[in-house]
């Protein structure tokens, strides 16, 4: 660089940049030292990783060894598909989920404190560190999960649950997800992920509710303040008497690399919180004539077996489980018996707000 700022200040510009550009593409240290030596090892579980700093011809030979202890004394045996050697510059290895390798950007330079130098000089500090990235197929695959022929649908497994139940779970996969990857290098890559996630949770409210996804986000869009920035959203409130409403938001997460980060890949436990079916067990009402005379719980085996009754009307308890999107259905021991054997009904059916009333009041009891 020295060379460069002479032939600048003579005036021979194009040959001191073509200087300066030869000396950025040299290393600063001597990389090539025959005689050095590394080896670091990190383990979790069955899963490790070796970094070795060495001839090509050493490295295969340690593997060797490390074969032959875990077949001979552990009785184990090293998987060749996985067990590989990779050059950390030019290639990457695979650990945990993320993609190893070693960082190496000529034209990335910053300012810092060089050999007791008064001011700072612009230095390629990244050369040569270790970064962490997340695989682009891992990150396809994770987006597939919500596609359908290579299009983002609906999840409509996910249709019979509450709106905050939806929102939630989209929600929970999608933050241990980036609490998973908040070391990588890459992690704003994750706004492809968003975007798909964002797509399918808005089609699945959209089916939910027979309504297009532009009613979705005008009736749940809103914007989330986070660190002073703001993020656009959904947010599902349920308001509860008594009580502070439930709130499920979407989004409003920052996509920030951390590296100190303590990773955290499991939703949090909600402790306590009864499923719908528990509640109405609980309510102890027949969901067709609101009685509380043992009951018990009728079951189909998927919803499409509601549709089997061409040319004629259907019975009631089939039309209620079809309007409730529901296969199960609460009912006494009578009206049980009677949709089991095809019997007429013996009760009288009461309407579905009245069922509903029974039970709200019922489980004030809880």
């Amino acid at each position: 660089m020295n060379c460069s700022y002479r032939l600048r200040k003579q005036g021979q510009t194009a040959q001191a940049e073509q200087v300066r550009k030869d000396a950025q593409q040299m290393p600063s240290l001597n990389v090539y030292d025959p005689n050095f030596r590394r080896l670091r090892y990190v383990r979790f579980a069955d899963d490790f990783l070796l970094g070795f700093i060495g001839p090509k011809t050493e490295a295969e030979e340690i593997k060797q060894r490390l074969e032959k202890f875990l077949r001979e004394e552990l009785k184990l045996e090293l998987s060749q598909a996985k067990t590989l050697i990779t050059h950390a510059k030019s290639e990457a290895a695979r650990f945990l989920g993320y993609e190893v390798a070693v960082a190496q950007e000529d034209s990335k330079r910053t300012l810092r404190q060089t050999n007791g130098a008064e001011k700072p000089a612009k230095c390629r500090s990244v050369n040569g560190r270790p970064i962490l990235r997340i695989p682009q197929d891992v990150l396809e695959e994770k987006c597939d999960r919500y596609k359908k022929k290579a299009k983002v649908g609906s999840r409509p497994a996910l249709e019979s649950s509450s709106d905050y139940d939806i929102a939630m779970t989209y929600q929970w996969e999608y933050r241990g997800i980036t609490n998973y990857y908040q070391m990588a290098l890459n992690i704003r890559s994750l706004n492809q992920l968003k975007w798909v996630m964002e797509t399918s949770l808005t089609k699945t409210l959209a089916g939910k509710h027979n309504m297009s996804v532009r009613q979705v986000y005008r009736k749940y869009g809103t914007v989330h303040q986070v660190d002073g920035k703001a993020y656009k959203g959904l947010i599902v409130t349920v308001p509860r008497e008594g009580k502070e409403p439930l709130v499920a938001k979407w989004g409003g997460i920052p996509l920030k690399r951390n590296m100190r980060a303590t990773l955290e890949d499991q939703p949090p436990q909600v402790w306590g919180k009864r499923s719908e079916l528990e509640k109405r067990l609980l309510a102890e009402v027949c969901e067709l004539c609101g009685t509380a005379d043992q009951i018990e719980v009728h079951h189909i085996r998927a919803l499409k077996d509601l549709q089997k009754y061409p040319g004629r009307s259907k019975p009631e308890w089939v039309r209620r489980m079809a309007v409730r999107k529901r296969k199960t259905l609460a009912l006494c021991r009578t009206c049980h018996e009677d949709i089991t054997y095809g019997r007429p009904l013996r009760r009288q059916p009461i309407s579905i707000m009245e069922v509903k009333a029974l039970q709200k009041e019922a489980m004030k009891r809880y």
